[in-house]
């Protein structure tokens, strides 16, 4: 004979105060431990510099996060990127600064190759172009 036990009371929920409480300490131990991780093992100060007023005998190349080029105001194809440099840097000369101008989503990759079409077309000084920072 088999006897089935049934109970009256039924579990009427689950109790999840406990697992709400270990959540949130969790979230406490990430919220102090977190900003510890961020900080580099060597702290280092960095060299201030200024710009370079004269602007107009500067080749600017503008990488775009699409991967898209322009030579200072033109659209160039990659393929063409270096006769075009190496047209700029005969008519302007060849102390002529090649300032990069990369998109900050731009992947690194992208800009060693750039930086290497450059150095093959014949430029000698190359700078990378930042906004300057609120202080």
């Amino acid at each position: 004979m088999i006897r089935k036990v049934t109970s009256d009371a039924a579990i009427a929920g689950v109790n999840i105060v406990p697992v709400i409480d270990l959540c949130l300490v969790l979230l406490v131990i990430l919220l102090v431990v977190s900003p510890l991780l961020e900080k580099p093992p060597v702290e280092v100060k960095l060299p201030e510099a200024q710009t370079k007023t004269e602007k107009e005998n500067n080749i600017a190349v503008t990488v775009a996060p699409d991967g898209r080029l322009a030579v200072n105001t033109d659209l160039v194809p990659k393929e063409r990127l270096p006769r075009v440099i190496k047209a700029l840097l005969s008519e302007q000369g060849e102390d002529t600064v090649v300032v990069i101008r990369a998109d900050k989503d731009v992947q690194y990759g992208d800009l060693t190759d750039l930086l290497k079409i450059l150095k093959e077309a014949g430029a000698r000084r190359i700078s990378l172009g930042t906004d300057k920072t609120k202080t």
